[in-house]
């Protein structure tokens, strides 16, 4: 159904929250926060890891299958 539609029957259409939404500041470049510990102990292949966003630094850093401390500010929660 479009939104045309849905107005035509007098309801709404409430766009769905997405987790791929830009952050507030995105104008700044998304800094690059390096390896995890475990990953960098067993020299972990990049394509092994996974990629984590840290709230707190405000970047990406890679981590070792479950790994879930930021490498640069130890913030656990995202």
């Amino acid at each position: 159904m479009s939104t045309d539609e849905a107005q035509d029957q007098g309801t709404t259409v409430l766009r769905f929250p997405q987790s791929r939404v830009l952050p507030s500041g995105h104008a700044e470049p998304t800094r690059y926060l390096g390896l995890g510990a475990m990953a960098k102990v067993i020299g972990a292949p990049e394509h092994q890891t996974t990629g984590h966003w840290c709230s707190r630094c405000r970047g990406i850093w890679y981590g070792y299958l479950l790994e879930a401390t930021c490498p640069e500010c130890g913030n656990r929660h995202g």
